[in-house]
């Protein structure tokens, strides 16, 4: 008689969690169908348009009102800001680059309320409401920066309007003590510290 071998697992019944392929196959199912409930829940938790559209209009209002300088009105006619310290040139409308007086153009986003719409002193030390800012009292004391269009802090700096590196790309920032601000003696070559004084100042930059 002839015989005839036949395999273990065709005689014998083997029970489905025992077959290795099949279970990780089934694995991967359970992942693939946990992956897909896990994302329609959190699209389910995404925010609708209308409510992006109001968090970023509370967003913009919370920045405040900007501060424009009379550096950038071109020669046109400017009108006096809060305290003296501001203008606003009559020749630009309102969406014109605006700018602190005294400043550098390095630390304009710095002069932005943050989330909170307060004003952070550039050293971090101190975090203050952004309405406090040039309301010529010293807030930030280790550096002065809360009022750089103001006298208020000594240690503050006031950086003159006329900025040789802006031109030519090399150089240090030209810059005076706050305490020297509208003080009838023009420190900066351009006069530009003297804006509210009969000092007469002339451009002698050149």
């Amino acid at each position: 008689m002839r015989k005839t071998w036949v395999k273990r697992e065709n005689i014998y019944y083997k029970p489905f969690y025992k077959d290795k392929s099949k279970m990780f196959l089934l694995l991967i199912f359970l992942v693939g169908i946990s992956f897909i409930a896990y994302q329609a829940f959190s699209l389910n938790q995404l925010p609708s348009v209308q409510q992006l559209r109001r968090k970023h209009k509370e967003m913009m209002q919370s920045l405040g009102s900007k501060q424009l300088d009379d550096d950038f009105d071109g020669g046109g006619g400017v009108a006096s800001g809060k305290d003296g310290n501001l203008a606003v040139p009559a020749t630009q409308d309102a969406d014109a680059i605006k700018i602190i007086r005294g400043i550098r153009l390095f630390d304009y986003d710095a002069y932005k309320p943050n989330y909170k719409g307060n004003f952070k002193c550039l050293d971090g030390s101190r975090e203050i409401p952004f309405d406090h800012l040039n309301d010529n009292y010293c807030d930030c004391v280790s550096d002065g920066s809360d009022e750089p269009s103001t006298n208020a802090c000594s240690n503050g700096r006031f950086y003159c309007k006329y900025q040789k590196r802006h031109i030519t790309g090399r150089g240090l920032d030209v810059w005076v003590w706050a305490s020297r601000v509208n003080d009838n003696v023009c420190d900066c070559c351009d006069g530009s510290d003297e804006w509210t004084t009969n000092a007469n100042c002339q451009n002698h930059c050149a």
